[in-house]
């Protein structure tokens, strides 16, 4: 059952919150007056949105707020009536199903990467080298991409779990096509390929991966 209308599955409309409260205040008394007691920061915690309508008197401003599911659960919390905590409750729920759906996803990046990787090193032993060639060989690749000592595939976020995908599947078609079989450049053209991911990363967010913190470790999802 929808209380609330939640958008794009984490962020809250201030008037609805207001309107569901039931608060006595007018709504611009009421959100004014929460931000300066609680201290919630715009920006973080919210955001202003505004947009100009068209009314028999003229043009009119209309602005609210866009809200964290974290700061609309303290807000609702801080009602202390009946419509608060089940809002509150509504919004707990509503985090741990976005948890829930965010850890799925994460887990299916990690897995195509694993995918990718074992395709990968199959191409490699198939070759005729060993294990441990290919640990050494996905290594340096990794090391290209950070630019340095790269984090570990389980603590990847998403777009770096995604990045990684690109750059082994990308070594593995090319090895494939031109039947590299020699260790040194097929140690080559995964570094090379790297390097490719990490300038297209840097492109397409002005982010390179060093810049990205570590996430949850991908195997103790759950906990």
């Amino acid at each position: 059952m929808e209380l609330i209308k939640i958008y794009q599955g984490n962020v809250v409309s201030a008037k609805d919150l207001h309107a569901f409260l039931g608060a006595k205040s007018k709504f611009a008394d009421w959100f004014r007056n929460r931000v300066k007691r609680y201290e919630f920061a715009e920006n973080k915690d919210y955001q202003r949105v505004s947009k100009v309508l068209d009314t028999p008197g003229g043009k009119q401003e209309t602005v609210d707020y866009v809200l964290s599911l974290s700061m609309a659960k303290e807000l609702s919390m801080v009602e202390n009536n009946d419509r608060g905590r089940e809002a509150r409750r509504y919004f707990i729920k509503a985090e741990e199903t976005l948890k829930n759906i965010q850890q799925n996803q994460r887990l299916e990046y990690w897995q195509k990467l694993e995918a990718v990787k074992a395709a990968f090193k199959d191409y490699i032993l198939g070759k005729g080298h060993s294990e441990e060639n290919y640990v050494q060989i996905d290594y340096e690749g990794r090391k290209v991409l950070f630019n340095g000592e790269p984090l570990p595939d389980e603590v990847l976020p998403n777009i770096l779990l995604t990045a990684r995908s690109f750059a082994v599947e990308m070594s593995k078609e090319i090895l494939e096509e031109n039947q590299i079989s020699d260790l040194e450049n097929i140690s080559k053209t995964h570094q090379y390929n790297h390097e490719d991911v990490r300038k297209l990363l840097k492109q397409n967010t002005g982010k390179l991966p060093e810049d990205y913190n570590p996430d949850q470790d991908i195997k103790k999802l759950g906990e």
